[in-house]
């Protein structure tokens, strides 16, 4: 369910002020201000005259509902495009052997998911252009914060040829809709430190963790002798955060966490019996994540490909095409898992979600 008018909805049930604020999407800046990807139909001479292009389609993992909801509204418009799937090992040492493979392709333009990934091709803003791909017009998905990654300037008038669609609801938002569900005053959350994302979202909530009035329960995860971040120590890391009385653990948007080791993380905090919340849909659709808030992900690969259709078929140039995020999230509720754990989420809360993991008999009931 799209939660544009949820805020309006829980008002006139009585639910509270601040959890109707959980869900309020007025007032956001106006980068932010995109509701619905247009029309591909709408240049479809334009985009059968454009012949066929090649996209470079780089990602860290098989393809999910963002790529296919990408294709599918590049195949609408009428485009003729020739992918060309790319693995990214997410390596630091590969960055340079990714670049060339990319480039042997020869695309018209590079799809590219998450930030690593992003900063792997297209290096930061600052970076000297020996180590980034400057001259092919690069459209991602799922970077969490494009500016403070530092892959671009600012979001609308970022001067490169990169751009795209991040997908995080605003931190201060996912923090109400945590409380909409039940309040807290210890928030659990496990740093990255090869994830430029990591230390962002961790400064964020220490942000808000002094204004709100809450402690934020962090936990480093060490890095293995080659420099990644250490599988085998987040069971343990886990344990610990429910040990120092975390009310929720928060899973942020981190390839890490909530996608290469989503069951992992998820089955090692029900073992321990702490509530998660997550900023990405995956992790709960798809492992034992209890809920979360997030941007659905079909729509965020339609936006990105409304900005390559302006590009390949439009030839607009890429400065000129702002990279933004969706004004609509979904929540989420696995209900499995709040089953397991005994925390059902009140009913006002269940009125404006999707639930999966109900049991059929259950599904009956209401």
């Amino acid at each position: 369910m799209q939660l544009s008018s949820v805020s309006l909805r829980l008002a006139r049930a009585g639910q509270a002020a601040a959890v109707s604020l959980a869900f309020a999407c007025a007032g956001l800046p106006a980068a932010f201000a995109q509701t619905a990807a247009p029309d591909p139909g709408a240049s479809l001479a334009a985009a059968q005259a454009a012949g066929t292009v090649t996209v470079a389609m780089v990602l860290p993992r098989d393809e999910q509902n963002i790529e296919a909801g990408f294709k599918s509204y590049l195949q609408r418009s009428g485009l003729s495009v020739r992918y060309v799937p790319i693995r990214a090992t997410g390596r630091a040492e590969d960055a340079a052997a990714l670049r060339k493979q990319v480039r042997d392709v020869k695309p018209q333009l590079i799809y590219v998911w998450g930030t690593p990934t992003a900063l792997a091709l297209a290096g930061k803003a600052e970076s000297p252009p020996a180590d980034a791909i400057r001259d092919i017009p690069i459209v991602f998905t799922e970077v969490t914060d494009p500016v403070g990654a530092g892959l671009l300037r600012t979001l609308d008038k970022h001067g490169g040829n990169v751009t795209g669609v991040s997908h995080v609801a605003p931190v201060p938002v996912q923090l109400n809709a945590i409380r909409a569900y039940r309040p807290f005053t210890r928030l659990g959350y496990l740093h990255n430190p090869a994830e430029p994302n990591s230390a962002l979202v961790r400064e964020r909530l220490r942000e808000l963790a002094k204004a709100q009035d809450f402690e934020l329960v962090n936990a480093d995860i060490p890095l293995a002798a080659n420099g990644q971040p250490d599988a085998e120590a987040l069971p343990g890391l886990i344990r610990g955060i429910a040990e120092r009385k975390a009310d929720f653990l928060y899973i942020g948007p981190s390839t890490f966490l909530a996608f290469t080791h989503r069951d992992l993380v998820t089955q090692a905090a029900l073992d321990a019996r702490l509530p998660t919340f997550c900023a990405t849909e995956s992790i709960v659709r798809q492992a034992r994540c209890m809920f979360g808030l997030f941007s659905n992900g079909a729509n965020i690969g339609r936006f990105a490909a409304a900005k390559a259709l302006q590009i390949l078929v439009e030839h607009k140039p890429v400065e000129q095409v702002p990279a933004s995020t969706l004004q609509r999230f979904s929540l989420l509720v696995n209900m499995n898992t709040a089953q397991q754990l005994d925390l059902y989420p009140p009913l006002l809360l269940l009125n404006v979600a999707e639930v999966i993991g109900v049991a059929p008999q259950a599904a009956l009931a209401r």
